[in-house]
């Protein structure tokens, strides 16, 4: 067949309609660019600009002091981390999810409550606004009391399989926690979510400082590696974060989630509405309902929690 006639060829009227799997592609497709023409999205990209560069600014100025001075203790470092996320998580929840961690984002990308323009923006702003913070941070701080400005290294006597493991374990529990608190099929959790997440992160630093630093986030890292010129094993700080938040996610949203059957979680990826709410235009076209409820239809709009948001139940908002 000459490239003249595949310019001018046309389907017969009697084509076959649309395979299942193109429909989902395009539904999720469509859903993409939603979200990327949204203003909402834009929105949450600056929270989480914001967030990232408080959390950078504060969790690691908290830890600074000069060459003659005490460093913080452990127990103050674990609990400033902690409240600080807990307040960060209470101020954006309703507006970007908080996330404030790639692991985070990843880890509700691959629990399929995020669409992937949004992971994508997410990151690129969560890093600006860690290198952002830890630039500014850096600026106003004396230089008797600058050190190597919070930068995490596993100690010498760490080999950097286990810094990476401790990194990939820490991160698995607060990613199965958070995605466990956030289940819609849940009614027995009680009290503030992201206070509870801070409890978590203050487990894992307890855990965790002593082997690689109790990162579980890449951008806590990011910042004070770029502003240093020091990138030396910070690829331990990204690799472990973001495996094991993706793993700690899949484990709970993929077997032990009381929200919905797993054709149900499929099927209301990224949905604004309950799963029984998913037939669709494209559906009945193509008469092809009953395959796309088990291989995942995609109904246009996301509730808040399915982007990734720290709230339980659905306020019909967007974020």
């Amino acid at each position: 067949m000459s490239i003249h006639s595949l310019n001018t060829y046309t389907p017969r009227a009697t084509a076959e309609p649309p395979s299942t799997a193109r429909l989902v592609c395009r539904q999720l497709m469509d859903l993409e660019l939603e979200d990327l023409r949204s203003g909402a999205l834009w929105k949450a990209v600056v929270a989480e600009f914001i967030g990232c560069f408080f959390l950078v600014y504060f969790g690691v100025g908290a830890g600074l002091c000069g060459p003659d001075e005490p460093p913080p203790s452990l127990v103050e470092v674990t609990l400033s981390a902690g409240f600080f996320i807990a307040a960060i998580l209470t101020a954006l929840t309703a507006v970007s999810g908080a996330h404030v961690n790639p692991a985070v984002s990843l880890g509700f990308l691959v629990a399929r409550q995020c669409s992937f323009v949004r992971f994508v923006f997410y990151v690129i702003a969560q890093s600006a606004g860690s290198i952002t913070g830890a630039a500014l941070l850096r600026a106003v701080t004396p230089e008797s009391k600058i050190g190597n400005l919070g930068l995490l290294l596993p100690p010498p006597d760490v080999t950097t399989e286990q810094a990476l493991m401790a990194e990939f374990m820490i991160t698995f529990l607060l990613l199965f926690c958070i995605i466990a608190m956030v289940d819609s099929g849940r009614s027995d959790v009680k009290g503030s979510v992201p206070f509870i997440v801070g409890l978590v992160v203050c487990v894992n630093i307890f855990y965790a400082a002593n082997i690689s630093g109790g990162s579980m986030n890449p951008i806590r890292n990011l910042g004070p590696a770029v502003i240093q010129g020091n990138m030396d094993k910070q690829w331990i700080y990204w690799v472990g974060p973001l495996v094991g938040g993706a793993a700690g996610s899949l484990l709970y949203d993929r077997v032990l989630s009381v929200a919905r059957t797993p054709a149900d979680l499929r099927r209301s990826c990224l949905s604004r509405g309950p799963a029984e709410s998913c037939d669709t235009d494209l559906d009945r076209q193509a008469g092809v309902r009953e395959p796309l409820m088990e291989a995942g239809p995609l109904p246009a709009k996301p509730t808040s929690r399915m982007v990734g948001s720290l709230e339980r139940v659905d306020t019909g908002s967007e974020c």
